[in-house]
């Protein structure tokens, strides 16, 4: 499994745009109304609405995976729980013209 960054729409604050750290981001994320918000990583479950084997599905075919949170707690502890496990600097991500 891979870690991801996340994207969420701001005004759809429900639509989460997750990107494998080792791929570029999409085009349509560069800017408003995409923002990032963090990273999840391999001890998401599938419970909290973090289905990595659909993520990777989906990357497979799109290079992303976009889906909607049922509970928006839930981007908060996944990047939470991400910052603590794993610290490091961020890195500026790679955009792909489109």
């Amino acid at each position: 499994m891979c870690h991801y960054n996340l994207f969420r729409h701001a005004d759809r604050t429900e639509l989460i745009c997750a990107v494998p750290e080792v791929r570029p981001v999409p085009a349509f994320i560069t800017g408003p109304p995409w923002s990032f918000v963090g990273r999840v990583g391999d001890h998401a479950d599938v419970s909290s609405g973090f289905d990595h084997q659909s993520a990777e599905v989906s990357v497979n075919y799109n290079g992303f995976y976009l889906f909607q949170l049922i509970n928006a707690s839930d981007l908060k502890a996944w990047v939470d729980r991400n910052h603590k496990e794993r610290p490091r600097e961020i890195q500026p991500l790679r955009m792909v013209a489109g």
